[in-house]
């Protein structure tokens, strides 16, 4: 930046624009020791940088880089709290035993099988093997409202006998 030095501009950036930087990120991230960091590293890359935006809105690129930093950090505690939700989840405390797991499906199972059976056959179909009710009906030659008449019956009926499993 010919004539001007670059400390000078830098200063005079830093001294007129921090606190509106600061709350423009503040916006995004309602905590105030990451705003100010987030603020400093977009100072501290355009410091670095400052070379390479000669003719370029030096106010408008503080921004765009405060604005990136947010979303990034936004991002990345997104991410370590999907992970502390996971690990939370799925700790050894709270794993379901296999054999207990097991003893589940095989109650399941056994229920499924007490069914009318005519009703286990479609709610065989809908739900194990995952078919349409229009391909069911075509299958035992019923109706797709008669399909799903006799899957939520099954279900209905299922729930009401295994609710005290889970």
């Amino acid at each position: 930046m010919p004539g001007i030095d670059k400390k000078t501009i830098f200063e005079d950036l830093f001294k007129r624009h921090f606190k509106q930087l600061y709350a423009h990120a503040l916006g995004w991230l309602q905590d105030e020791e990451s705003a100010k960091d987030i603020v400093h590293d977009a100072f501290c890359y355009l410091w670095e940088h400052l070379e390479r935006y000669d003719n370029v809105n030096l106010l408008s690129l503080l921004y765009k880089l405060v604005q990136s930093r947010c979303v990034n950090h936004i991002r990345q505690n997104q991410a370590k709290d999907n992970y502390i939700q996971y690990q939370q989840f799925f700790s050894d405390d709270e794993v379901i035993d296999y054999e207990l797991y097991e003893k589940r499906v095989a109650q399941i199972m056994k229920r499924l099988e007490e069914l009318p059976p005519q009703t286990r056959r479609v709610f065989t179909q809908c739900v194990l093997y995952k078919k349409k009710y229009k391909e069911v009906a075509e299958l035992y030659e019923i109706s797709p409202l008669t399909v799903k008449t006799l899957v939520a019956r099954a279900f209905k009926t299922l729930r009401k006998q295994i609710l005290f499993f889970f």
